[in-house]
């Protein structure tokens, strides 16, 4: 009797799987990565009783509902790991430089409204996290309308970050009294209090089409750290020009320490802050 055992991910399979991935959300799979991607697929093939990759792709691509496989798809193979107070130095030029010109500029215009965006906000730590340095900062605290939005591709990671619950290394680089002042402790670990959740909320959605999911157009400040690194050129160019649109008039544009837009686009100017770079929207 042959001996059947899982499928192979063929190098056409890899191919067609890659262009898929560019077109539909922006993402670049690294050449080299087809055992891992095949990997992280199988469990798929098997609850549809599809026996090759090539019929997946086929599912993927034309079956009916094939929008809500697109969601599934995605949280199988995109990287989540966050943690809270990443990169703490460009949280710091946001607290320390940037929170407090922005309330200066804004009474100077009699505008009490702030609108930040965090983009690729994943499990919504990087969302709590400014939140919590804007309670802390004790500048806006009567009479002014904030909002911090986390906008994610995976319905899974959103549904987390709603929930509000952490455990373990979410915590490694949360200083000890902010885990005491905005966590309460739960069955599951500890859950972002009710004063830090009052002024985020997060939506599932796509950041090649941020009109789709973001119903205000005048936005502040747009973090969107250590996301660029798994899109190719054109597709980063083509989402920080699509934030530039959102952004108010000198508005901001966090990204990872990694990451830059030199060669990219001249729709910013860089900011230096001690340990930062911060993009100003050019006018």
């Amino acid at each position: 009797m042959q001996n059947v055992g899982k499928p192979l991910m063929k190098p056409e399979d890899f191919r067609l799987f890659k262009e898929f991935v560019a077109a539909m959300f922006g993402l670049l799979l690294e050449d080299g990565k087809r055992g891992i991607l095949a990997a992280k697929l199988l469990p798929r093939l098997e609850e549809l009783g599809l026996s090759t990759f090539a019929e997946y792709y086929s599912y993927l691509k034309f079956a009916s509902g094939s929008i809500d496989e697109h969601l599934k798809f995605i949280s199988l193979i995109t990287n989540n790991e966050t943690y809270f107070f990443r990169e703490e130095s460009q949280l710091r030029a946001f607290a320390d430089e940037v929170l407090p010109a922005l309330k200066v500029k804004k009474l100077k215009n009699g505008d009490r409204k702030i609108r930040i965006v965090s983009a690729g906000c994943s499990s919504g730590e990087e969302v709590y996290s400014l939140a919590m340095l804007i309670l802390e900062s004790g500048s806006f605290a009567w009479n002014w309308d904030v909002k911090i939005t986390g906008v994610d591709i995976d319905p899974k990671v959103i549904e987390k970050a709603e929930a509000g619950i952490y455990s373990g290394r979410a915590f490694q680089s949360t200083p000890g009294h902010y885990q005491e002042r905005y966590f309460k402790e739960c069955r599951c670990g500890h859950q972002v209090r009710k004063v830090v959740r009052n002024i985020t909320d997060f939506v599932q959605g796509n950041l090649l089409n941020l009109e789709k999911v973001l119903a205000d157009s005048s936005v502040d400040i747009i973090f969107c750290r250590n996301v660029l690194i798994y899109f190719n050129d054109e597709t980063v160019r083509r989402v920080v020009e699509n934030f530039a649109r959102f952004l108010v008039d000198d508005g901001l544009l966090f990204l990872g320490h990694s990451e830059s837009l030199s060669r990219i686009t001249d729709h910013y100017l860089p900011l230096r802050f001690p340990g930062a770079i911060v993009y100003r929207v050019r006018g």
